[in-house]
């Protein structure tokens, strides 16, 4: 009798139109909500500046409130308002030299030109390209091209004034952060059951704590770095030896890239002054970046955050593509704050494993234990 092939069997789905309905809607629903986040980006990353300057200044703002007899408000004005103030101190500091030096500048730029005319190894160069001549002209016609470049300096000064407006806006946004942390905290426990509000309100205050020690550790590492620059330079009688301790600081604030920027700025700076100082300069930053890598950030960074370096490249290439300068700076405590969450969540499950598997042994000695009384 000859063997008759069975037909090829076939599996038939069907999806139900309310079902393909609601995966249509949800799909929707799903790609409005990235719209919305996109357009208002801007909006959330003053957000989230503001949420991290909010944690890292809740551990001083309660310190604060416990000698004031809780009074949280004054505690969260008082910190906000020191902020602001060491704030404008230091952009003072900062830009007032750079503001004199440019109008020293514009006063001895004619002074300037006619020494580099009678320079003589200039004189001949001068002679045959006209370079002084130009100068002069260019000089002379720029304020001709002032209505041109009005829109350039309209777009400057809206920049500055959009710039402050932001300030302010996250200033204003960390103060109100800093007075909503306990209503937060209770909303939570309220919310949560009696065990799971304690572990939250516990991991809450390890990522706290993470944050405030991560800020500052960065702070007393480019405090370390501003002031070993802004003395050298003074030593080597560089011109503005405390401005440029004070950018170098600024910089240094910046992961990976930023102390290198800093040092360049600084022999660059202190070239122009001397080869000899500039050679110093050099010197000096190469000596201190591998003191700082190698045993200044090992050590306090250990003591603020325990993130690998591997995490930390990781995070940081992530953070600046997301949001650029502000991204790689928070790059690092986020990173450690989710981890602390991870390891939270990890020794839950390591506990809940234990007790099963301490229960199945218990259960089996009970079960030994029965048979041997049968027996």
């Amino acid at each position: 009798m000859s063997h008759v092939p069975n037909p090829e069997s076939r599996v038939e789905i069907t999806v139900s139109t309310r079902t393909l309905l609601r995966i249509l809607l949800t799909a929707s629903a799903f790609l409005l909500i990235i719209y919305v986040f996109w357009q208002v980006r801007a909006i959330g990353e003053l957000v989230l500046i503001s949420a991290f300057l909010a944690l890292a200044l809740n551990p001083l703002v309660t310190l604060i409130e416990r000698k004031l007899g809780n009074r949280r408000g004054i505690a969260s004005v008082i910190v906000v308002l020191g902020l602001i103030i060491i704030l404008i101190a230091f952009l003072s500091a900062l830009l007032t030299p750079l503001y004199e030096e440019t109008r020293s500048f514009a006063t001895r730029a004619p002074g300037l030109l006619d020494e580099l005319r009678n320079w003589g190894p200039f004189r001949e160069f001068d002679a045959r390209y006209n370079v002084i001549e130009h100068l002069s002209d260019g000089a002379a016609q720029y304020s001709s091209k002032l209505p041109a470049q009005a829109g350039s300096l309209l777009g400057v000064a809206t920049a500055v004034v959009t710039g402050f407006g932001k300030s302010l806006t996250v200033l204003f946004m960390t103060l109100f952060l800093l007075l909503e942390i306990p209503r937060f905290l209770r909303t939570i426990t309220e919310l949560l059951r009696p065990g799971h509000a304690d572990r939250s309100l516990e991991v809450f205050d390890q990522v706290n704590g993470t944050i405030a020690r991560w800020t500052a550790g960065v702070l007393f590492i480019a405090t370390i770095a501003g002031t070993v620059t802004g003395v050298t330079a003074w030593i080597l009688g560089v011109p503005f030896a405390l401005a440029l301790g004070l950018l170098v600081a600024l910089l240094d604030i910046v992961p990976l890239v930023g102390a290198t920027i800093g040092s360049l700025v600084a022999v660059l700076v202190a070239l122009t002054t001397s080869l000899t100082a500039g050679i110093i300069m050099l010197v000096m930053a190469v000596v201190y970046q591998f003191v700082e890598n190698h045993i200044i950030q090992p050590i306090v960074m250990r003591k603020s955050i325990d993130v690998s370096p591997f995490i930390v490249v990781v995070s940081v290439l992530v953070g600046a593509s997301l949001l650029g300068v502000i991204g790689a700076l928070l790059a690092i405590p986020v990173a450690g704050s989710v981890q602390i969450v991870l390891r939270r969540v990890l020794d839950v499950r390591r506990q809940r494993i234990a007790a099963e598997r301490q229960l199945m042994l218990d259960l089996e000695g009970f079960h030994d234990d029965a048979l041997g009384d049968n027996r």
